[in-house]
C-alpha cells in the first residue's frame, strides 16, 4: 500500500478532501472557497482526460441513475424555491457531493485510487484524531487563529467546530480502516513489510477510537459502535475470516471501553448523561429531550405533515420551522439535528423516496463487490464503506453531519470509489464512446452552472464581511458602501439589506428631540426601505420584521408599526424578542393590557436564567402594574 503508482488526478482530490475537512469543515462560501476550486479542477481534468482517450473504460450503474435523478429533483426544487439564496447554497451542496461521486466513480477505477485514498485518509485523520486529544486534554478552543465558541471548551473537535462533526469524520475513517484491518491478511508479498503495515493500521484505528472519545460526542459513540457491529457482520463467512473480523472488533471494543472507564472526564460525561433508579435499577437518559432534539423532531414532523410531497423548499426548514417551534428550545437552530427530517422537510417525501433509493442501490453494490472472488483490497474497501455508510447513517438521526460540507463532499466519495470497483463486472454496463462523450457534456455543464452559483454568492460574503468588520469599528458609512456593493454582487443576499437597515434604524434611534424628527423620519425610513427589500427575499425574517417594526414606530406610523410586529409573531410566535417589543409599543399606545399580556408571553418564551432580561422586563411590567410596598 506504501509503493502506490499516484496520479496528479489522485493528489488534486487528496488536496480537495483536505482543504473541504481541514478548513472547519468548509461550513460557509468563503471556507468552501478552495475546495470547490479543487473539485472544478478535478473534474475539468478528468474530462480532458477522458475525452482525449479512446481507450478509457468505465461503466454506468444503476446506483449512478439514482445520483442523477436526484441532482435533477434538487435542481427543480431550487427553480421552484421561495428562499432562492438558502436553496442555492443547499444546491451547491449537493452539486459538489454529484461531482465528487462521478469523478470518484468514473475517474478513479484503479486499485491505486483506493490504496492511495485509504492511505491519505489514515494520515488525515491520525492528524484530526491528534488535533482533538490535544484539545482535550489542553482545554484549548483555538484553531488556528479561529476560536471555538466556548460551550465546546474541554471536547475534541479537530478542525471542525463541533465535536459532532470531528466524531463524524473520524468514524467514517474508522469504517474504512478498521476494514482493512481485519479483511486484508496480507499486506504485501514481503512478510516484514506487510507486518509494518497492519501494525501501522491497526494503530491509526486506535488512535480515531481515541478520537472519537475525547469528541464527547455521545451520538459518534454509538455510531461508531454499530459501525463495528456491522463490520462482524460483513465480508464473508469463512471460518479464518470470522475469526479475524470478531477478534479485531472485540479488541476495538475492550480498548474503548478501557480508555472511556480509566479517563474521569470521559466517565463522569458518560455517567452524568444516565440516570439509574434507586428501587428498579432501570437505565434512562438524563436530559430525554437529547439537548432539545426531541422537540425539534416533533416541530418538523408537524411541518412536514402540512408540506408532505414536495417540502417546504431546499435549505428553508430553519425558517418555516419557526412556526412550529417549542417555546423551550431556546437557541436558533439551522439545522434540525436530525438529517432524515431535515431531508424530508426540505424535499418533502418524493425527494425523500429518492434519497433513500441512492443508498439501498449502494449497500447492494457494495454488498454484492464485498462477495466477489476479487483480491481482498477490494473487499476490505467495500465493506469498509458499507461501515463508513452505516455508521454515519446512524449519526444522522441525531446530528447533520450531511449537511457539513467537510463530511458529505467524504461520504460521496467513498460512495463513489466503491461503485468503481469491478467496473467491467456483470453488475455495471459499459459505457460507449457516445454515452463518455455525452457524460463529459454534461460534467462540463454542471461545473458552469456551479461557477455560475458559486461566483457571485462567496464573493457577496466577503464583502459583507468587510461590512461587518467596518461596523464594528463603528464606521458605518463605510459599511453601508461595503453592503450595498455586496447586494448588488448578489441580489439574493438578504443579509447585506438587513445589515443597512440596521444601521439606519439605530441612527434614528439617535436623533433625538422635535428639531431631529425630520432626520429622524428619513433614516428611518431608509430602514424600512432596505428591510423591505430583504423581506422580499425570505418572508420569514421574524426579528426582521420586529426591526421594521421599530422603523415605523420612530416615522411615527404606529399601525403599520404594530401590523409589522404582529406579522413577526404570526412568522414565529414564540419569538420572545418580538413580544417584548410589541408590548412596550401597546404601552406607549396606552393600552396597559395587552402590554401586560405581550410582556407575560415574552417572559415565558424568553431565556429565564437570563438576570439581564428579567430585570429590564420586570421594570416594564412594574411600571403598568406595580408591587405595593411593604409597610414600614
Amino acid at each position: 500500500m506504501l509503493g502506490l503508482n499516484v496520479s496528479a488526478m489522485a493528489i488534486a482530490m487528496a488536496l480537495f478532501l483536505f482543504t473541504s475537512i481541514g478548513f472547519l469543515g468548509s461550513v460557509n462560501p468563503l471556507l468552501a472557497s478552495l475546495p470547490i476550486l479543487f473539485l472544478l479542477t478535478l473534474c475539468i481534468c478528468w474530462v480532458l482526460k477522458d475525452f482525449r482517450s479512446r481507450d478509457s473504460k468505465w461503466s454506468w450503474t444503476i446506483m449512478d441513475g439514482s445520483v442523477a435523478i436526484f441532482v435533477v429533483y434538487a435542481g427543480l426544487r431550487y427553480l421552484t424555491s421561495r428562499l432562492e439564496y438558502e436553496a442555492r447554497n443547499e444546491l451547491m451542496l449537493i452539486v459538489c457531493c454529484t461531482l465528487a461521486y462521478f469523478v470518484s466513480a468514473k475517474g478513479f477505477i484503479s486499485k491505486d485510487y483506493r490504496n492511495f485514498l485509504l492511505f491519505f485518509l489514515m494520515i488525515f485523520a491520525l492528524f484530526q484524531a491528534g488535533f482533538g486529544i490535544w484539545q482535550f486534554f489542553s482545554k484549548s478552543d483555538f484553531i488556528v487563529h479561529w476560536e471555538r465558541p466556548e460551550v465546546y471548551n474541554g471536547r475534541g473537535s479537530g478542525t471542525f467546530v463541533c465535536p459532532n462533526h470531528l466524531a463524524g469524520f473520524l468514524e467514517m475513517c474508522l469504517g474504512l480502516i478498521a476494514a482493512r484491518a481485519a479483511v486484508v491478511r496480507r499486506e504485501s508479498k514481503s512478510s516484514e513489510r506487510s507486518v509494518i503495515v497492519k501494525v501501522f493500521t491497526i494503530y491509526v484505528a486506535l488512535i480515531l477510537i481515541m478520537g472519537l472519545l475525547v469528541t464527547l460526542s455521545r451520538a459518534g459513540w454509538v455510531s461508531a459502535a454499530t459501525g463495528m457491529a456491522a463490520l462482524a457482520l460483513f465480508g464473508g463467512w469463512k471460518g479464518r475470516h470470522v475469526v479475524a473480523r470478531f477478534g479485531f472488533v472485540l479488541a476495538i471494543g475492550v480498548c474503548a471501553g478501557g480508555a472511556m472507564w480509566s479517563i474521569e472526564s470521559i466517565r463522569n460525561y458518560l455517567l452524568k448523561s444516565l440516570v439509574i433508579g434507586g428501587s428498579t435499577g432501570q437505565i434512562t437518559l438524563g436530559d430525554p429531550t437529547i439537548g432539545g432534539r426531541t422537540m425539534m423532531w416533533a416541530g418538523t414532523l408537524n411541518l412536514i405533515q402540512d408540506n408532505p410531497l414536495f417540502g417546504t423548499g431546499l435549505g428553508s426548514w430553519q425558517w418555516v420551522y419557526q412556526k412550529y417551534k417549542d417555546y423551550r428550545i431556546l437557541s436558533f437552530p439551522e439545522y434540525t439535528h436530525n438529517d432524515y427530517l431535515n431531508l424530508a422537510s426540505d424535499y418533502g417525501l418524493i425527494g425523500t423516496a429518492i434519497m433513500v433509493g441512492v443508498f439501498v442501490t449502494f449497500f447492494l453494490r457494495a454488498a454484492k463487490i464485498a462477495k466477489l472472488e476479487s483480491s481482498s483490497e477490494d473487499r476490505a474497501f467495500a465493506v469498509g464503506a458499507i461501515v463508513s455508510a452505516i455508521a454515519i447513517l446512524v449519526h444522522s438521526w441525531f446530528d447533520f453531519n450531511l449537511h457539513i460540507f467537510g463530511n458529505a463532499v467524504l461520504l460521496a466519495v467513498i460512495i463513489g470509489a466503491t461503485s468503481a470497483i469491478n467496473g467491467a463486472s456483470p453488475l455495471s454496463h459499459p459505457a460507449g464512446l457516445l454515452a463518455r462523450r455525452m457524460a463529459c457534456a454534461v460534467m462540463v455543464l454542471i461545473c458552469a452552472a456551479l461557477l455560475y452559483l458559486f461566483i457571485p454568492t462567496v464573493r457577496a460574503y466577503w464583502v459583507s464581511g468587510l461590512g461587518d468588520a467596518a461596523k464594528f469599528e463603528l464606521h458605518y458609512s463605510e459599511a453601508v458602501l461595503h453592503y450595498t456593493h455586496a447586494s448588488a454582487l448578489d441580489p439574493g443576499y438578504p443579509k447585506p439589506l438587513i445589515r443597512i437597515g440596521d444601521i439606519y434604524r439605530d441612527q434614528a434611534k439617535w436623533r433625538v428631540g422635535t428639531g431631529k424628527q425630520r432626520e429622524r423620519s428619513e433614516l428611518a425610513q431608509k430602514a424600512v426601505e432596505s428591510y423591505d427589500q430583504a423581506l422580499a427575499l425570505n418572508p420569514y425574517l421574524s426579528d426582521v420584521l420586529v426591526s421594521r417594526g421599530q422603523a415605523m414606530n420612530l416615522m411615527g406610523r404606529e399601525e403599520l408599526a404594530l401590523k409589522s410586529l404582529l406579522s413577526a409573531i404570526e412568522v414565529a410566535p414564540v419569538n420572545a424578542y418580538a413580544h417584548f417589543v410589541l408590548g412596550q409599543l401597546y404601552r406607549e399606545r396606552g393600552e396597559d393590557r395587552k402590554a401586560l399580556e405581550a410582556f407575560e408571553k415574552a417572559d415565558k418564551f424568553f431565556l429565564h436564567n437570563d438576570p439581564m432580561f428579567q430585570l429590564n422586563q420586570w421594570s416594564e411590567r412594574e411600571k403598568l402594574n406595580p408591587v405595593p410596598k411593604r409597610a414600614e
